[in-house]
């Protein structure tokens, strides 16, 4: 399967004069195709006690001239996945909200998140997939 194409978009504090400068600017034009833009594609959750519940959000924007139609979106077993089940038009945010047990882990690790869209690679004719993830570092009970 292809990996749909996406951006880290996560920016330095700018300056009061760049910010200015910033609402300005035009908008960024979108790609042609399927693209989705993620604040953060990679997420560190930080130190988790064993049995601790974490809850975070992976967020993303269509900045494609496609609709994106998120088919499943999985995770392992200590993870729990709420996805948009609605068609995200281009311009729109989506998210992907994640729970994690830690309670089902024994050890640090970084766990992938698997997005399957409804939307086919037009190279393949397969669903596109795309993965993000997210980082731990598990301390003993």
């Amino acid at each position: 399967m292809n990996v749909v194409v996406a951006q880290n978009t996560t920016k330095k504090p700018a300056s009061s004069k760049a910010k200015a400068t910033a609402v300005q600017s035009r908008p960024v034009q979108a790609q042609r195709g399927v693209h989705m833009t993620f604040v953060s594609e990679h997420l560190n959750i930080g130190k988790v006690k064993k049995g601790e519940i974490k809850k975070f959000d992976f967020v993303f924007t269509n900045t494609g001239t496609e609709i994106i139609e998120i088919d499943i979106a999985s995770g392992c077993d200590c993870t729990t996945l709420d996805y948009p089940r609605n068609k995200i038009l281009p311009g729109k945010k989506g998210v992907i909200h994640v729970t994690f047990d830690s309670g089902k882990k024994d050890a640090s690790e970084t766990v992938d998140v698997d997005i399957y869209l409804k939307n086919l690679d037009p190279k393949t004719g397969h669903r596109i997939l795309k993965i993000v993830d997210y980082t731990y570092e598990l301390l003993p009970k």
